[in-house]
C-alpha cells in the first residue's frame, strides 16, 4: 500500500492520507526557501502590532462591559427574587426570567473587534492574507478566531 500511494510509513507511523502530507511540506519548503527580507513579512508585521493593540482594547472593553453587566445582573436577580418569593409565584416569573447566555462574551468581543477595526481603518483581510503567507503551516491553525484569554 505505501508503494501504491494509498498510505505513507513514515518513522513507523502510517498515514492513510498521504497528500495531505505532501500538501503540507509543499506549503513548508517555500516559507523555507523564500527572501527573508520579504516586504510582506514586515507590512504583516505591522499589521500584527496593530491588531494585538486592537484586540487588548477589546478586551478592555468587553471586560467593563461585562463589570457593568453583572452590577445589572445582581439587581435583575434581586427583582425576581423579591417578585418570585414575595409578589408573584414561580410560574408567574418563570417565563421572565427565562433567558440564555449562550457564547455572549464571545460575540461581544466579536462586536467590539470589528467596531475597533473599523474606527482604525484596520485592513482585517489584508491581515488574514499575510498571516496565510508568513506563517509555517506546522504552526498551530485556529479556524474560528481568538480565544478570550483572561477573561
Amino acid at each position: 500500500m505505501d508503494d501504491a500511494g494509498v498510505v505513507l510509513l513514515f518513522r513507523d507511523k502510517a498515514y492513510l492520507h498521504p497528500e495531505k502530507v505532501v500538501d503540507l511540506v509543499r506549503r513548508a519548503v517555500p516559507l523555507a526557501l523564500g527572501p527573508e527580507n520579504d516586504p510582506r513579512k514586515e507590512e504583516f508585521k505591522q499589521l500584527q502590532e496593530k491588531k494585538e493593540e486592537i484586540d487588548k482594547l477589546a478586551h478592555k472593553q468587553v471586560r467593563r462591559i461585562l463589570w457593568s453587566g453583572l452590577g445589572f445582573f445582581m439587581c435583575q436577580v434581586g427583582l425576581f427574587f423579591r417578585l418570585t418569593f414575595w409578589e408573584f409565584s414561580w410560574d408567574v416569573m418563570e417565563p421572565i426570567a427565562f433567558f440564555t447566555y449562550q457564547d455572549f462574551m464571545e460575540r461581544l468581543f466579536m462586536s467590539r473587534q470589528r467596531k475597533l477595526c473599523a474606527a482604525q481603518k484596520f485592513d482585517m483581510e489584508r491581515y488574514l492574507e499575510l498571516q496565510k503567507h508568513c506563517r509555517c503551516p506546522l504552526e498551530g491553525h485556529h479556524p474560528h478566531g481568538p480565544k478570550l484569554h483572561g477573561l
